[in-house]
């Protein structure tokens, strides 16, 4: 397996040979009816053309018109080859830097702050099938085959809304779905003034789809959520930093289009014991997470400190979404 790189691989054009009838328009004169075949080889079928003024070839009439598209054949064909190979060339003048750039910026052109939530939704549901034990799952992109899934209800939106970004993108350099979903996570989280993360590019994207039932259930308690998350290659300082994504969207979490260490506070706080409205608050997981001590030591900690908060984040979301991926070869 290669090693991530920002390049993305670029697929050589087909022959020339192979598709040079589909390309080239041959002149009407030249054919003898609709079903004739146009020859390239030593020997020219016999033809003969009343409007034009013919040449002997050998045994056959040949107009003059052929002979000379004939003579400047082998200089088209360099140049229908180079045309070919504009996008291909176009893709490789790119820089790393650039394409990156570019990447970035059209995901923000299309993914406002009210649906920051969604999109970083779609990371951990792709990343989520990973399991360490046999290497399977993973940062993939095969989200896109799974969006019927039941776990998956509400991510045909986001799917959607990144994919704007993923043609203005191709039109210049391919992007693996992979690639683009976890770099569409990164910026969401930006974007709502959380850290600034850095990610690799050069994933490949799955043809089928992962394994069914390997995304933690949000019904299970502290123990059950340790031990799934462990099977992704991931510890408890990571699950509780990662679910502090959970302070973007509806969860009643802080302000919903805001990236910060709200959750933490409110989940030392425990609404959900009042009643009322405040028990609407979280998922039963979320709840969970609190009532266990080795997870609320850290839940702590974020509390207190925004800035460890953002640097653990920003390391386990980079673990996440390398998780699993195949990446290019140079």
């Amino acid at each position: 397996m290669a090693s991530p790189t920002s390049v993305s691989a670029v697929v050589a054009p087909p022959s020339f040979s192979a598709s040079l009838r589909r390309r080239i328009k041959i002149p009407a004169t030249f054919l003898r009816s609709p079903s004739s075949a146009f020859y390239f080889g030593p020997t020219f079928p016999t033809a003969s053309y009343s409007t034009h003024t013919s040449v002997a070839v050998g045994d056959h009439n040949w107009n003059r018109r052929g002979l000379v598209f004939t003579a400047t054949l082998p200089f088209l064909i360099p140049l229908y080859e180079s045309l070919d190979s504009v996008s291909v060339k176009a893709a490789e003048s790119i820089s790393n830097n650039e394409y990156s750039k570019l990447l970035k910026d059209e995901i923000r052109k299309v993914v406002p702050k009210g649906r920051a939530a969604g999109v970083l939704r779609l990371v951990f549901h792709d990343a989520g099938t990973f399991d360490i034990n046999d290497n399977s799952g993973g940062m993939n992109g095969s989200i896109i085959y799974e969006l019927e899934r039941a776990e998956n209800a509400g991510l045909k939106g986001p799917v959607k809304i990144i994919q704007k970004a993923k043609s203005v993108v191709e039109a210049i350099k391919p992007v693996s779905w992979a690639d683009l979903i976890a770099v569409a996570g990164a910026e969401a989280v930006s974007l709502c003034g959380g850290p600034t993360i850095p990610v690799a590019l050069g994933r490949v994207d799955s043809k089928d789809e992962d394994p069914d039932g390997k995304l933690p259930l949000e019904t299970l308690g502290a123990s059950a959520l340790k031990e799934s998350f462990r099977r992704k290659g991931l510890s408890t300082q990571e699950l509780v930093a990662l679910t502090g994504a959970h302070t973007l969207g509806s969860k009643g979490f802080g302000d919903p289009d805001v990236f910060d260490n709200s959750y933490f506070k409110i989940l030392l706080k425990k609404p959900w014991k009042s009643g009322g409205m405040s028990g609407m608050v979280g998922l039963p997981s979320d709840r969970a997470l609190a009532e266990d001590e080795e997870c609320l030591s850290w839940i702590t900690k974020y509390a207190e400190n925004q800035n460890l908060f953002f640097e653990d984040f920003e390391k386990a979301y980079i673990k996440l979404v390398n998780s699993g991926a195949k990446w290019r070869s140079l």
